[in-house]
């Protein structure tokens, strides 16, 4: 089975309209738009959704009714798990507070909860916020993860968990068996892929 990852589209609809591939799923960890209406993330996701299914979690510039939006080929994660072919997919959106104004922001007991409450255990975890001290040092220095997320990624160890929210540290890591990846903004033209075979998952860094 073969992902596109993306995250923190913040309106870039004409860098989804540049992306070129085949693909079975669009998995998509939030951000869609800085201009703070669902008809601005809706259309995003919607551009998303053209290119293959989507299964999205809500990111902090977005209003958080977008959690609940779905139609037949956008399927929201948060607080919720989803099947994919073999697959199960869950996940948490909105972020940790920011120095920003930020839409959607959730503590770390409410992100502790809502990873807890998945059922079942997602093969394919989705959470806008990274784990803590995992793809998410802001200025290469900072980390601001969420320790809730890493807490619950070093117990269950899914087999990949797809992070955004912090622009500047794109990448892929390791925590314990569990494939961590940022894809990168994707205003800014990145985006990954993933390839699932059984219990094996490869991701590669793509740019436009």
């Amino acid at each position: 089975m073969r992902l596109l990852l993306v995250t923190d589209v913040h309106d870039g609809v004409d860098k989804i309209k540049a992306l070129r591939g085949s693909y079975d799923a669009v998995v998509a960890a939030g951000d869609y738009t800085y201009r703070r209406t669902m008809e601005a993330a809706v259309e995003a996701l919607e551009a998303l959704a053209q290119i293959a299914p989507v299964y999205f979690v809500p990111g902090n510039t977005d209003p958080p009714e977008l959690a609940a939006y779905e139609k037949s080929s956008i399927v929201p994660l948060h607080g919720r798990t989803q099947r994919l072919g073999p697959y199960i997919l869950g996940g948490a959106g909105g972020s940790l507070p920011t120095p920003f104004n930020d839409l959607f922001r959730v503590s770390e007991e409410e992100l502790e909860a809502i990873l807890r409450s998945l059922d079942p255990t997602p093969h394919i975890l989705v959470v806008h916020n990274p784990p803590r001290g995992h793809l998410d040092r802001v200025g290469g220095v900072r980390p601001v993860g969420s320790v809730a997320v890493r807490r619950y990624i070093e117990e269950k160890q899914p087999l990949l968990a797809v992070h955004g929210h912090i622009h500047e540290d794109r990448g892929i890591d390791l925590l314990g068996d569990t494939i961590l990846v940022n894809p990168g903004p994707l205003k800014d033209g990145y985006y990954a892929e993933a390839l699932l075979e059984g219990h094996k998952a490869t991701v590669w860094l793509r740019s436009l």
